[in-house]
């Protein structure tokens, strides 16, 4: 499934969702970085860790603001595929 985490998003109060994306063709320190800053850019995402050995990427979001396929889609525009892990 999926894990909810509290917190505070930038506009106030609110539940922030953490997901895992598991994602193909990482192979540089550059991928990881180009990912991380992609995502930070997306209104909603608050946190971002990337493990490069695993393929895995965990993301903190708003969901009032943002969903998975939002995430996977800027992913896909950097040029790697994402796909949700299901815990």
């Amino acid at each position: 499934m999926f894990k909810l985490i509290f917190g505070r998003n930038r506009l106030g109060g609110g539940k922030l969702e953490t997901r895992r994306l598991g994602v193909k063709g990482m192979t540089g320190k550059a991928s990881g970085q180009t990912i991380k800053k992609a995502l930070l850019t997306k209104t909603g995402v608050r946190e971002v860790y990337v493990n490069r050995e695993d393929g895995v990427v965990t993301v903190s979001f708003d969901p009032a603001q943002t969903d998975v396929p939002a995430l996977s889609e800027v992913i896909l525009r950097k040029g790697y595929v994402a796909s949700p892990i299901e815990e």
